[in-house]
């Protein structure tokens, strides 16, 4: 059985990831900040017939990460993936405006959290061949108004990516663009966004939304779960949307859908 670590797994992108690797067969760890919210989603898959865990806390701290993969390997003996799922989008501001210790939070959960957990999973991931997956952005990419903080962080995500694969010949890794998931986050850019965005931009998000054009979480979803356990080690060190045509076959390959 391989053991899969998600970080964000209480609810949206991760909470749908966690099902269906559980779905999958994997034995997987969840982490968040809430353990209420945890400890309802392990239950949900646990109901389901899965196997799961939780190591509830801010997985931007070291402990909470040591945790993390103590957990793994204390179930199963073994961990084989890791998702680094969580995230925050605040503070939405420019740069001439915004509060740095605000951006500071922003670098330590979306950047410097995976790299933590990365470090304290590698040991363990090297032996089973195992596999990092990054949860990126557009943002990555492209500039967005007010958004400097997280699209600072996920370039820096995509580049700690492509350094994990220069570096960790036996591990597998990528950065994976979900694309306009329905989640908290798109919430938060509706409720906050206005007078922080140009207009336009702002709006743009709110049609997302009237328009039914958020992507349910289980969609990407499962294509994280796919590359978590299944993703080749000659993708390493990719950027990836979550509907490439090659994530795509894999996903048809090995998790295509009920």
């Amino acid at each position: 059985m391989k053991t899969v670590i998600i970080t964000g797994a209480s609810r949206g992108l991760g909470a749908a990831t966690a099902e269906i690797a559980a779905e999958l067969g994997a034995y997987v760890v969840l982490n968040a900040r809430s353990a209420d919210a945890l400890a309802a989603q392990v239950e949900r898959i646990r109901a389901a017939g899965g196997r799961a865990s939780a190591v509830a806390g801010d997985v931007s701290h070291s402990e909470v990460a040591r945790q993390l993969v103590a957990a793994a390997i204390e179930e199963t003996g073994r961990l084989d993936a890791v998702v680094n799922n969580a995230g925050i989008l605040a503070p939405i501001a420019t740069i001439a405006d915004a509060d740095l210790e605000a951006w500071g939070r922003n670098l330590a959960i979306n950047l410097l959290a995976p790299v933590g957990l990365a470090q304290a999973a590698l040991p363990y991931l090297r032996p089973a061949r195992g596999r990092i997956i990054n949860v990126s952005s557009g943002a990555a990419v492209n500039a967005i108004f007010g958004w400097g903080a997280y699209c600072v962080a996920k370039a820096g995500l995509n580049q700690f990516t492509s350094q994990l694969a220069a570096e960790e010949p036996d591990v597998t890794a990528l950065a994976i663009r979900p694309g306009v998931v329905d989640t908290e986050m798109q919430a938060q850019i509706r409720q906050e966004g206005a007078g922080s965005m140009p207009e336009e931009l702002y709006q743009r998000f709110v049609r997302y939304h009237e328009q039914g054009e958020l992507l349910p979480p289980e969609l990407p979803g499962r294509a994280l779960a796919a590359l978590a356990l299944y993703a080749p080690p000659a993708w390493s060190g990719q950027f990836l949307p979550w509907d490439a045509d090659e994530v795509q076959a894999l996903v048809q390959r090995y998790a295509p859908p009920a």
